[in-house]
């Protein structure tokens, strides 16, 4: 973990191509001045088959910004509180919240999965 002034900076496309190479919708991701207080990076982590509610180390960060998630497997993500349904998730995504996350728990399925996770916050 490390603190101090940071600015977490991220940028790409989301599109859909058709079978001529046009992409339509063609949406810009820009998010380049966010400024945080702390980092903390938990990757890569292997969360072992069949655990419930594994809470993903979050250090002094009391409120998570911008978090990166990459998983190698099918989990159930949960943010802010476990008693929450939680969503399907496999592959790499960044999650954004201006309020912040307080919490992000991750079920797995019935293999080890590999997990990397940055959360930049406050």
């Amino acid at each position: 973990m490390a603190s101090g002034s940071k600015t977490v900076k991220f940028q790409g496309s989301f599109a859909v191509y058709d079978a001529g190479g046009v992409a339509s919708p063609n949406k810009t991701i820009k998010d380049l001045n966010l400024v945080v207080g702390q980092v903390q990076s938990s990757d890569p982590m292997c969360i072992p088959g069949v655990s419930t509610d594994f809470p993903v180390p979050f250090g002094a960060i009391t409120l998570g910004k911008r978090i990166y998630i990459k998983t190698d497997q099918s989990v159930t993500i949960k943010f802010n509180q476990n008693t929450d349904t939680g969503f399907s998730w496999k592959g790499e995504g960044v999650i954004s919240s201006e309020d912040g996350v307080t919490a992000v728990f991750i079920t797995t399925g019935a293999n080890d999965t590999n997990v990397e996770i940055v959360v930049a916050g406050d």
